[in-house]
């Protein structure tokens, strides 16, 4: 039994009462919430920061974990997406797993205890199956050519399928609005309404992508014609690219858009009148890496964005940390709420993933992962507890 306390405790979702007392079994669950006046004082550990439940990784690319350190920094989103491309193979499968089991290791040590991660192939099933956190996996489908729906969404199923026989959470997901057809995003929701599982997709990770779908100019038409794939079918939809796909996601399934670096008040505006179970990734560490531009943080907090927090990979992070990204929009906006954050990387994302009843609160007979963080605002540093 262990009698644990800190400077101050969040639930998930607020602070708790000063001089609050977590009471943990042998097995770290919580067996009661109290407070010091009703323990012997000299049975408490007192921790110096903050405690908080277990962190919740929403979007992470694992298989992307051996191209640490090979892509250039600030080449922006097509520059670095060709690169993806290029290099994606360049390793053997025995280097690729063992760079995810590393990875997987990593999150472990940095507080993380579940991850949203988007799967283009099988190769992370065996690290999943061995490992002590827990994954959602995405199955990734990119077809802009509505006429490759059907033949990319099977190969999806059977992927799919893949996972689930390895008794692996799995959904899946279309890549992004440039490169998934009106058709291959509705049938994917359909498909997670069906399951009742999630789905997620990049969103206006770069200005070219509302540039594509206002007016069909931009630099995507350079990543397409450098990959040799024509695409005359496309047409512009005047709108942009979050407004031209929104409609195509089913209303009552959780749908996380990621970075979200080039939306504005009007996107929000438009979608949250029709789609209430959106949920708004912040990958910043990501986005600096890339475009060198963060997204409008501020705004999509005072429109009530259900905010969550994502590491991305290792091909465009320097580390798979929640915390270091939190640190990074605290030095860029200074007053932002630390207890936003904080219920970013806690609750909301065990909620987004429809695992909030085992994750993402401090609570009793739970065991969702208890981490502290140490150090002062901008320059936090976080460590599991139990």
């Amino acid at each position: 039994m262990r009698f644990i306390t800190a400077d101050q405790i969040f639930s998930g979702k607020v602070f708790f009462p000063s001089h609050t007392v977590l009471v943990l079994d042998d097995k770290n669950t919580i067996s009661d919430i109290t407070s010091l006046d009703s323990i012997e004082k000299s049975n408490v550990e007192h921790f110096k920061g903050i405690i908080t439940p277990g962190f919740i990784n929403t979007h992470c690319h694992l298989e992307l974990s051996h191209l640490k350190n090979v892509i250039k920094q600030h080449t922006g989103i097509v520059d670095f997406g060709l690169s993806v491309i290029k290099n994606r193979n360049n390793q053997s499968p025995e280097a690729q797993l063992e760079a995810i089991r590393q990875a997987d290791r990593e999150m472990r040590e940095q507080g993380i205890v579940a991850v949203g991660d988007i799967s283009n192939t099988n190769v992370s099933i065996e690290a999943k199956k061995q490992s002590d956190l827990f994954y959602h996996t995405f199955i990734e489908l990119i077809a802009l050519n509505p006429e490759r729906a059907d033949l990319v969404f099977d190969a999806g199923k059977h992927l799919l399928s893949e996972f689930s026989k390895a008794q692996l959470s799995a959904s899946l997901a279309p890549h992004a609005p440039y490169s998934a057809s009106l058709e291959l995003i509705k049938k994917i929701s359909e498909d997670c309404s069906k399951l009742n599982k999630p789905t997620s997709i990049h969103n206006q990770e770069s200005n070219a992508e509302n540039d594509f779908f206002n007016s069909k100019s931009g630099d995507y038409l350079r990543l397409y014609d450098t990959i040799n794939v024509p695409i005359d079918y496309f047409k512009a939809t005047g709108k942009s690219s979050l407004q031209s796909i929104v409609s195509e996601f089913h209303k009552k399934i959780n749908t996380l858009l990621v970075h979200n670096t080039f939306t504005n008040k009007d996107d929000i505006e438009n979608v949250q009148k029709t789609h209430s179970h959106l949920y708004w990734c912040l990958c910043p560490n990501a986005n600096l890496y890339i475009e060198n531009i963060l997204p409008d943080i501020a705004l999509l907090h005072s429109t009530n964005c259900q905010l969550t927090i994502g590491t991305d990979s290792l091909a465009s992070n320097s580390q798979l940390s929640i915390i270091d990204e939190i640190n990074t929009i605290l030095k860029q906006q200074v007053n932002f709420s630390i207890e936003v954050l904080l219920q970013a990387a806690t609750f909301n994302g065990a909620q987004f993933l429809g695992i909030e009843t085992q994750f993402g609160l401090i609570e009793k007979n739970r065991n969702s992962g208890i981490n502290l963080i140490e150090g002062s605002s901008g320059n936090y540093l976080a460590k599991k507890l139990a």
